[in-house]
């Protein structure tokens, strides 16, 4: 044991020896070539040139404009390629807002930092305002790594426990395999059928926000008459390339996508028209109209549309040959008018047919004057 104490210190001595006269040796080279000591090292490659951590680089808002303020590129810049920026800064908020994760683990703890926010933000307002707020968050597939949570301000858990009998935590259990069950993945989301529902809700959803119609359904084929003219609105920069039909007609998911994503993002939009606009509008229509055009659906008329249906009357002797209780046709002005029976009277008429004409049991009048005679 005492020998290989005494071997490790050798070999540390020597290598401690070594090191200095390696820097030693260092020191001269930087001092006969005009450098200084670090230079030599890199050199050398005694740094690392890689960094064991991934490093990114954060700015505040004052470093972007010091930046944008030392960049020449940008001090001459027109009008339309400021708005282009503008546009493609937007388009990069809307896609860090909705835009998925790469995992589920950077989707977890985007989650966790939400929450947390919204935690912060609703006891402060309960502190100010005194408001009372219950937060639910669960997973919405098996696979995610995102745990149960909830929020409640103050002391709104005793809701739930007073009146509801139950627990926030096992409401949160019954609540993420509900959430398990529903099957709502980004998969399940993006199928061709899930994405017409959603773009044709969010259509009627913004259509009824802006007129303040809660009633309305979306026509598109007789779109310029139900619903420009009749509700003053009408669609603004409909997605380039496709065509004007209800989202259960298009069928590929890209069309659909394609307009789910315009609506969501506001790159298309309704727009209220003015009496201007309106009349512009109605005089166009007129004019196609005039020209042949055929504006919406036509629905197709009947084939003996224009001319007159004559109604059945009803015959006295017939009505009074289905039931004798019935009353006699009342005639006013030459024309003969059914009376109605009631429902009660109806079914009293069902039953007494029903019955039979002849009694069950009959006496046998032989059998009785058999009896009575003389013997």
């Amino acid at each position: 044991m005492a020998q290989k104490v005494e071997k490790r210190k050798k070999l540390q001595d020597a290598i401690s020896k070594f090191i200095q006269n390696q820097s030693n040796r260092l020191h001269e080279l930087a001092v006969a070539h005009d450098v200084s000591d670090k230079q030599v090292k890199d050199i050398l490659g005694l740094k690392t040139h890689y960094h064991k951590e991934c490093r990114v680089d954060k700015y505040n808002l004052e470093d972007i404009q010091n930046l944008v303020d030392n960049d020449l590129r940008y001090k001459q810049l027109s009008a339309k390629e400021e708005q282009d920026y503008i546009i493609q800064l937007n388009e990069y908020h809307t896609l860090k807002m909705s835009g998925a994760h790469t995992n589920n683990v950077s989707a977890a703890q985007d989650a966790v930092a939400v929450m947390d926010r919204i935690s912060k933000e609703l006891h402060a307002l309960c502190d100010q305002a005194g408001i009372y707020a219950t937060v639910l968050m669960v997973q919405g597939h098996i696979n995610d790594q995102v745990q149960s949570m909830w929020i409640a301000t103050d002391n709104a858990h005793k809701f739930w426990e007073d009146r509801m009998n139950l627990v926030l935590d096992d409401i949160a259990c019954q609540f993420e395999e509900w959430a398990c069950n529903q099957k709502k993945n980004i998969s399940e989301r993006e199928d061709l059928a899930s994405l017409q529902k959603q773009a044709a809700a969010i259509m009627l959803s913004k259509l009824c926000h802006t007129t303040g119609k809660w009633d309305l359904t979306m026509n598109y084929q007789n779109y310029e008459k139900a619903i420009v003219l009749a509700c003053g609105v009408k669609l603004d920069s409909w997605p380039e390339g496709l065509p004007f039909l209800a989202p259960s007609h298009m069928h590929t998911v890209l069309e659909v996508r394609s307009l789910r994503d315009a609506l969501v993002t506001g790159a298309f939009y309704w727009k209220k028209l003015n009496w201007l606009e309106l009349e512009q509008v109605h005089t166009d229509i007129q004019r196609r109209s005039d020209t042949g055009e055929v504006i919406g659906t036509v629905h197709k008329k009947r084939s003996d549309a224009g001319k007159s249906h004559k109604h059945k009357v009803a015959d006295s002797a017939t009505d009074a040959s289905v039931d004798n209780n019935v009353p006699d046709v009342a005639k006013t002005n030459g024309q003969s008018k059914r009376t109605h029976q009631s429902h009660k009277g109806k079914q009293a008429e069902r039953q007494k047919r029903s019955q039979p004409t002849s009694a069950e049991f009959i006496e046998d009048s032989d059998e009785e004057g058999s009896n009575s005679g003389p013997e």
